[in-house]
């Protein structure tokens, strides 16, 4: 048995030694030769498209040489004075590398015993003269675009679309030298970049507005964007408006004298005072960039916020409450009572409050329990939240049969109003006013 085992292995390895000897040199031993990036890489045949698979491998193997080729030339980087770190744009360059290289032809191939095998080579001076062929073209159409860009810088929402494509084109090369007789390519830009922050002025009207939550009742922010060189008013620019507990349709853009408006159709959180920001939508302007670098240097300029606050009150309820009895306890402070314990507010009038509170309690004869002589009584309560200009119901709770006893009729029926009071404090109103003015 050990024999046979031995004889076996024996075969293996000269199998193994054999076509070893028969692949071709250049997957043996293969030469390094400075002038190109060479990827070797193998496969196995049994999978789906491995030629595709084959290939795409190389291209990344290659586009990591060339990263690293870029990393270890480039000392000053224009990427760190742009706004991008120089990692971030070396992984762009790996990316964007690749991607150009999937097309690319293969040097060398074989197939042996189930396994493909494949030579790739980029010549390293075509490569960097084609690029720098890409990059001259880049930087004339670049300037072509800040040309255009300058003769509409008076109106900075139809100018920076010119801007960011000179941006996207040059983001490809910010490794690489980008002077021109015209100035370096990439500072031109950038400057004009952030010299857009301080151009394009936008403000909120003032700096404080007062609002009651939970209420129907819409109120409208308004902003103004000038050209803070020459004064006049933009309309063009897209503007945001953020919160915290608002949520506002962005973005949005002014009429002709630059009069921005963000309508409020309700305030929901209770917060006493809560701030909205104003800011220019950089996204708007986003899908007109291509290159992951160009979007990141974009995103990277730093526009101002301005910020002003809303003073919210809490809504006011008109308290409508009747007992419907021939013997009246006067429990209404006691559900007033219960109100104020819920921090709700109560309006005098019915025009000064947001919500009528409309409660109806009606006495319902029981009967009397002669051994014990015990007079008993039931009350149906009824609550109703309605919008006092609609006449809309907003929310609507009833709880019937409620058992209340005394040695009289009369004092049975004050103790149901009593007793119903009592539930309403306890539950019945906080049940009613949860969703509505509470949460």
């Amino acid at each position: 048995m050990r024999k046979g085992c031995f004889y076996l292995i024996c075969l293996f390895c000269l199998v193994s030694c054999t076509a070893n000897k028969n692949a071709p040199d250049w997957i043996q031993s293969q030469e390094h030769n400075p002038a190109y990036f060479s990827s070797l890489v193998h496969v196995k045949t049994s999978i789906p498209k491995y030629k595709d698979m084959a290939r795409e491998m190389a291209a990344n193997d290659i586009a990591m040489q060339i990263s690293t080729y870029i990393e270890t030339e480039t000392q000053v980087s224009q990427t760190e004075i742009m706004g991008i770190s120089h990692s971030e744009y070396i992984s762009h360059i790996r990316s964007s590398s690749s991607t150009q290289l999937k097309n690319l032809s293969p040097l060398k191939s074989y197939e042996t015993g189930g396994t493909y095998y494949v030579l790739y080579r980029l010549n390293k001076a075509e490569y960097y003269a084609d690029r720098a062929r890409q990059r001259d073209l880049a930087i004339s159409r670049a300037q072509d675009l800040i040309a255009q860009y300058d003769s509409a810088a008076e109106q900075p929402g139809i100018a920076i679309p010119y801007l960011l494509s000179a941006l996207d084109l040059i983001s490809e090369y910010l490794d690489m030298n980008l002077s021109s007789p015209k100035g370096n390519i990439a500072g031109e830009i950038f400057l004009r970049l952030n010299q857009l922050t301080h151009i394009i002025d936008y403000r909120w009207n003032t700096g404080t507005v007062s609002a009651i939550a939970k209420a129907n009742k819409s109120i409208t922010l308004e902003a103004k964007v000038i050209h803070h060189d020459s004064g006049e008013a933009l309309s063009n620019i897209p503007l945001g408006a953020s919160s915290e507990s608002i949520v506002f349709s962005n973005p949005r853009f002014g009429d002709p004298e630059g009069r921005y408006i963000f309508p409020v159709d309700r305030i929901d959180s209770l917060d006493p005072i809560q701030r909205v920001d104003l800011y220019f939508d950089k996204d708007h302007y986003s899908s007109l960039l291509q290159n992951q670098a160009a979007l990141k240097i974009w995103q990277a300029v730093n526009f101002n916020t301005k910020s002003l606050e809303i003073n919210v009150s809490k809504p006011l309820v008109f308290l409508d409450y009747a007992y419907l009895s021939a013997f009246q306890g006067g429990y209404r402070e006691s559900v007033a009572g219960a109100l104020a314990n819920l921090n709700i507010g109560i309006a005098a009038k019915l025009d000064e409050a947001e919500y009528l509170l409309k409660i109806r309690i009606e006495a319902k004869p029981g009967r009397y329990i002669n051994n014990m002589k015990h007079y008993t009584s039931l009350a149906d309560i009824r609550l109703s939240l309605i919008d006092p200009v609609s006449g809309a119901t907003v929310n609507y709770l009833e709880h019937t049969d409620l058992k209340s006893g005394a040695a009289t009729r009369e004092e049975a029926e004050r103790n149901a109003e009593r007793d119903s009071a009592t539930l309403i404090g306890d539950s019945l109103l906080y049940r009613l006013l949860y969703m509505h003015l509470l949460k």
